[in-house]
């Protein structure tokens, strides 16, 4: 059976990685100001979105709109259903989009079709997709898609990698520090994340004070305060290289930036958890922030994630 991987575009995960690993991309809607744009995760639309400052402080300057189960489900006959057997479809957590629900139903609904494609093309009539609610966002969704890409190679039954998935979806964590708290406050709370108040952003906003933010389980809140970014994106990388020590449910941890991915090389603590990564044989995967992701949560923000059990706040 030939298995094929699917993430919507908020994944947080390298082009490169991507593109080694053969994992597609479910776009997602964007409107900028008067423009309508498709984010695909493609390394050189979202360099030039955060180079031109697309984007501008204006809470209905710019959203973003998850396809409907029809376009899902005519993507997944043009695209993959004469390329692949099955497909395992991870999306953002349905927390705080419908994706998974179109998803879901898409596949629900592809069937027939796909089998008239198959037909026509001398393949078996037998096709289906699984489709995984990661539970997390951002760098959180790319660590599940990671650990699906090596179940993929490791040639693990269909029956088995679907499992394991659901189960590590429930330990993941991703840890977030925005930069501009004006986004998440007017934007991502029509997502129905209301993890920064009115008041919260304007104490955040006259003394430096940003919240720690953190999405596992289909939930989103606040678990800690920091005075200033940097100290925010060390105690970050702090976090990750202390469960390192402790184990990982999955050998990776995602990072993901809003800006110059060069920048994160130079961040506060991020050397020391790089180090830590690569004495414990852990893989640290670095991308930038999805368009999507930073519509709703602004530019400049930082994403980092991890799989464990157990894993104290």
């Amino acid at each position: 059976m030939k298995i094929g991987l699917v993430v919507d575009a908020a994944c947080d995960l390298p082009g490169a990685f991507l593109a080694d690993k053969a994992i597609h991309v479910l776009p997602i809607g964007l409107r900028v100001g008067e423009r309508h744009l498709v984010d695909t995760r493609d390394p050189a639309a979202t360099t030039a979105f955060y180079r031109e400052r697309q984007d501008k402080r204006a809470e209905l300057h710019a959203e973003s709109a998850p396809l409907s189960a029809a376009e899902i489900e005519a993507l997944f006959l043009d695209r993959w259903v004469t390329e692949y057997d099955h497909l395992v479809c991870m999306t953002i957590t349905s927390g705080r989009s419908a994706i998974y629900a179109h998803a879901t139903q898409a596949a629900l609904t592809a069937g027939r079709g796909a089998r008239d494609l198959r037909r026509a093309a001398g393949l078996n009539l037998s096709w289906g997709a699984t489709v995984i609610n990661t539970r997390t966002l951002f760098a959180g969704q790319g660590v599940l898609a990671y650990e699906a890409a090596r179940l993929r190679d490791a040639a693990t039954p269909l029956e088995a990698m679907s499992a394991r998935l659901t189960h590590v979806a429930d330990t993941l964590h991703a840890f977030m520090v925005a930069d501009d708290l004006y986004y998440i406050m007017r934007r991502a709370a029509k997502k129905g994340d209301h993890s920064v108040n009115w008041a919260a952003y304007a104490v955040g906003s006259m003394l430096n004070v940003k919240p720690v933010l953190h999405a596992h389980r289909d939930d989103t809140g606040p678990i800690d305060k920091v005075r200033g970014f940097e100290s925010g994106v060390k105690s970050l990388f702090a976090r990750a290289a202390r469960q390192i020590g402790q184990g990982l449910d999955v050998p990776c941890i995602c990072v993901s930036y809003g800006g110059p991915v060069d920048r994160v090389q130079t961040m506060p603590g991020f050397a020391d958890m790089k180090h830590t990564a690569r004495a414990a044989g852990v893989e640290v995967l670095v991308s930038h922030m999805s368009q999507t992701a930073a519509i709703n949560v602004g530019a400049g923000a930082l994403c980092v994630a991890f799989a464990a059990h157990g894993h104290p706040l």
